[in-house]
């Protein structure tokens, strides 16, 4: 249940990246932060254990683009060692998509008590956060708490599910993002969800949807 939502800016000072799986010796990025880096970046400010997301189940997510940042792409130098002979070691170049100072608003809803918790652990974090990569600094500010209002809109702030609609103007790109994990038997985690959204800063689309008014944003919860 939704009885409050958790807004705050994330902004990054370099440059970040947030990895399409599947491909070798290139790494494309996703051009938003996606549900599950969003899981990883609350839990690391509450300080829970790696893998440990029960607690935040129930929880709701969106990401707004507030600004989409400069795509680049670099060059890494992978060293792989082999671990029976630390003499010999295969080195790589890996191409590298960044995404150069972007900034993007979350929102998450759920409990009113337990966002409350995230909140402070937003501000006063439990680890050092970062968003996408182990070295990809994030800034978080503006972090507070908002009341529940839904609105009727076409006209929305943040990522919105394709099957909400067909877009009626503006430009929006279609990305098929993961949104969650798969639970296995003994409590595991043994794959991810994905679903397909449209990612633009404002998204129009052909009929009205239920979203949330924050602030002077409509955003919308999946």
């Amino acid at each position: 249940m939704v009885e409050a939502i958790l807004a705050a800016t994330l902004e990054v000072p370099f440059w970040c990246s947030f990895r399409v799986p599947y491909t070798v010796n290139v790494h494309f990025t996703y051009p938003v932060p996606p549900v599950t880096t969003l899981y990883g970046l609350l839990a690391c400010a509450a300080g829970y254990p790696a893998d440990c997301l029960e607690p935040m189940r129930y929880l709701r997510f969106g990401i707004g683009v507030l600004h989409g940042g400069r795509l680049v792409e670099t060059y890494s130098k992978i060293i792989k060692w082999d671990r029976r002979d630390l003499r010999n070691q295969m080195r790589t170049l890996v191409m590298k998509q960044k995404i150069v100072q972007p900034s993007y608003k979350l929102y998450v809803g759920g409990p009113e008590a337990m966002l409350a918790r995230l909140a402070a652990a937003l501000k006063q974090p439990f680890f050092p956060l970062f968003l996408g990569e182990s070295d990809d600094l994030v800034e978080v500010g503006d972090v507070g708490l908002q009341p529940v209002r839904t609105v009727q809109t076409g006209i929305v702030h943040s990522c919105v599910p394709v099957d909400a609609g067909n877009l009626r103007g503006g430009r929006a790109t279609v990305v098929h993002l993961p949104v969650g994990f798969t639970a296995g038997r003994r409590g595991g985690w043994t794959g991810v969800e994905y679903r397909d959204y449209y990612v633009a800063e404002t998204v129009e689309l052909d009929r009205p949807v239920t979203a949330y008014a924050v602030g002077d944003k409509f955003v919308v919860l999946a």
